[in-house]
This record gives C-alpha cells, sequence and structure tokens, in this order.
C-alpha cells in the first residue's frame, strides 16, 4: 500500500527497519525485564536523527512530516513497542508543543537541544481527577512580584532522565484573570521534588512516575504561550502525536504477528503443520487484514495532517480503534504459543502488555470516544458535551 511513499520516506523507513532489527530487536526483551533503556541506545538514536525528526530544519531537526513519523515510529514499535513510545513523546508531543507556544527566544533555547538528544523534555498534566478532566486539577501558578509561583503535583510523568517538564496547570495572571497554562520547569529548580517511579505493566524502559511543586520560582520566561490559554492552545501537538502513537499500537501488533507467524511455520502439532489447524489460521488472516485496515486509516489521516484536510476527532479515530485492535490482536496471537507465550524467555508477552499500556497513555481510548461521539451529536471534537 507504500507505492505513493516518496523517495526522502522510503529512505526514512529503511533507515528505521535496519536500525530495529540491528540496535532495538536485539535488547528489547532486555529493555522491558530491567526497566530500563541503555543510554547507549538512546545515544544512536540521537545519532541517527530521530530526536529531531519532526523539528524543524531553522531549529536543528529534520523537518520531516507526519508520514514519516509514522513510518519510523512503526517499524520501531515491531522491535520495542515500549521504545517507540517513548520515542514518539520525545519526537513529537514536547519539541511541536514547543513549536507551537513558543517565543523564538524558546524555541532557540530548546528545540535544537532537543534535537540533538541533548536535552529530554518531559509532557505532565495528568492528576488524580483525571489528565483531561481540567476543573478538577489542584496544581496552580499564581502571580508572585513580577513572577509566579507553582505549587501542587502530577501523577504518570513519563520523566525518564528529562532536564525539561511542560507542566500544565491552572493560572491566573497578574490581573486576577484565570485560565490553564503550560509551564517549563527545569529539573534542578528549587521546591520540584521528582518522587521515586513506579513499576509499569507495559511500556516499561521509561521512568513513570509522581512529580511535585512546592512554591517553584516561575519567571515570565518560562511561560510557553499566553499564561492562560497555553495548556489548551497547543492540541495540534496532541492531534499530530496521537497519531504517532497509534502507529506504535500498529507496529506493536504487527511485531507479534510476525513472530507467530514464524512460530507457526516452524511448529507441528498433531502431525500436521501448526498452520493447517483451525483457529490458528483463521486468526491470522483476520490479524493481517485489521492490521491492513489500521494501517489504511492511519496513513490516510497522517496524510490529511500534513494536507491541513484532517476531520475533527480522526486523531481519536486512530488512537481508540488501532489502540483497541492492537490489544485484541495480541490477545489472540498469544494464544498461539501455547506455554511458550508466557514465558519470558521468548519474551512475546511484553507485545500484549505494551499494547494494554498504549490503550491507556496519551489518553484511554474511552477518552478518545467521547471525544468522537460528541464531534457525532454535537459536532465539536471536544471531551465533555456542551452545557445544556
Amino acid at each position: 500500500m507504500f507505492d505513493w511513499l516518496t523517495d526522502d520516506q522510503r529512505a526514512l523507513r529503511e533507515m528505521a527497519v535496519t536500525f530495529a532489527r540491528k540496535e532495538v530487536e536485539p535488547i528489547a526483551n532486555q529493555i522491558d525485564r530491567e526497566e530500563k533503556t541503555p543510554d547507549s541506545l538512546t545515544a544512536k538514536a540521537a545519532e541517527l536523527g530521530l530526536f529531531g525528526l519532526y523539528t524543524p530544519v531553522e531549529y536543528g531537526g529534520s523537518g520531516a512530516d507526519m508520514v514519516s513519523v509514522c513510518l519510523v515510529s512503526e517499524e520501531i514499535a515491531k522491535a520495542s513497542p515500549a521504545f517507540a513510545g517513548a520515542l514518539t513523546v520525545q519526537m513529537v508531543l514536547c519539541p511541536k508543543t514547543v513549536e507551537i507556544l513558543g517565543t523564538d527566544e524558546q524555541k532557540q533555547r530548546m528545540l535544537p537541544a532537543s534535537a540533538s538528544g541533548e536535552r529530554v523534555i518531559a509532557y505532565s498534566q495528568s492528576e488524580p481527577g483525571g489528565a483531561a478532566n481540567i476543573p478538577s486539577h489542584l496544581t496552580r501558578l499564581e502571580p508572585d512580584g513580577d513572577g509566579y509561583r507553582l505549587d501542587g503535583s502530577k501523577l504518570f510523568c513519563t520523566q525518564a532522565s528529562a532536564q525539561t517538564y511542560l507542566v500544565m496547570c491552572k493560572t491566573k495572571n497578574h490581573a486576577g484573570q484565570e485560565g490553564y497554562g503550560c509551564i517549563i520547569v527545569e529539573a534542578g529548580d528549587e521546591g520540584f521534588e521528582i518522587a521515586p517511579y513506579e513499576h509499569k505493566l507495559g511500556w516499561r524502559g521509561t521512568n513513570t512516575g509522581p512529580i511535585s511543586f512546592n512554591n517553584v520560582r516561575i519567571e515570565k520566561d518560562r511561560i510557553l504561550g499566553d499564561v492562560l490559554t497555553g495548556g489548551i492552545a497547543h492540541r495540534a501537538a496532541n492531534h499530530a502525536n496521537v497519531l504517532a502513537h497509534a502507529a506504535t499500537s500498529l507496529g506493536c501488533a504487527q511485531g507479534m504477528l510476525d513472530r507467530t507467524l514464524d512460530q507457526v511455520k516452524e511448529r507441528k502439532l498433531y502431525g500436521k503443520h501448526m498452520g493447517d489447524l483451525q483457529p490458528v489460521s483463521y486468526w491470522l488472516a483476520e490479524s493481517h487484514a485489521r492490521l491492513s485496515a489500521g494501517r489504511a486509516l492511519l496513513y490516510e489521516n497522517a496524510r490529511a495532517l500534513e494536507n491541513g484536510t484532517m476531520e475533527p476527532g480522526m486523531g481519536s479515530v486512530c488512537k481508540g480503534w488501532i489502540g483497541d485492535t492492537a490489544v485484541d490482536i495480541c490477545t489472540k496471537l498469544l494464544k498461539l504459543w501455547g506455554g511458550s507465550g508466557i514465558m519470558d524467555s521468548t519474551g512475546v508477552h511484553r507485545y500484549l502488555r505494551d499494547a494494554i499500556a498504549k490503550t491507556v497513555a496519551e489518553g484511554a481510548s474511552e477518552m478518545h470516544y467521547a471525544i468522537i461521539a460528541n464531534q457525532l451529536i454535537y459536532g465539536k471534537p471536544y471531551l465533555q458535551p456542551p452545557a445544556a
């Protein structure tokens, strides 16, 4: 289905295939088992320009399009869905947020270092009341002299070794008006604390845990965009990132199918080739069909995003449907491995665990379905229906 790819897109895809097979796949089980991504792998990804793939050329990146981002993300996810998922945050979500909201000084200060891999940026919005349930959020930015003070806490921040954090919070400007902004917090800021990370079902290899702010001083140049609207005004970054994240779910399920096909071709049961038995061949064919449909859906919308023609809510369609489909595919295919499938030695059960984690990260599937429903009913792709 990729006969329409440009030469540049094909070259990036081949680069990702080589990188995934030579560098990622041999240590994918290790990443999952040790819950740590080796610095050497991160350095190799940086050398290939993956961190800056979606960053504009004028800020040190490659300026690649969303199709290229999805191609690269899908291929890497076939080897390690966890590493690919973490990479999309650095490749798309964080730099795109800075690109949309930042002043030229902020972009010059942050994006070249992000594109080179020198500056790891984390994105934090979740609170106990829900990531998208903004009225329930308690983290606040209040005026203090000619600057501000930040207090509160966040959950499930995938910080790893981040030097910089983009924090979404309730805000108040010096005129007393309130809103929801995006704040830059640096790892060494006084009053900023990173709690021990939590062990996760899937998407291992990145440290995820709570962070807190106790009277953290925030100068004016640490505000991204308007202090009252920055937390909402970068939605285009979220739209782009859910497509990249959907690509990792697609690659996750494809990676599971590829390994299961190898297993089925080699194994015999009851005197027959395993592929001659049912429901084995049916599940393989069904998985292939559903992945083909998901791939068509994803890349049609990746192209539409670049052309400015993506319909409202379609990012959520991709994220929700492809993510849930990946879980269903991995669940069925894991059964074809028998006892080997639940053993750490084969490592294939990580695909199912990662697929499940991906239906929660970047917005749970149910949240995305709520957005789709409101688009269908009220004509607006928002989480909350309009007030009566």
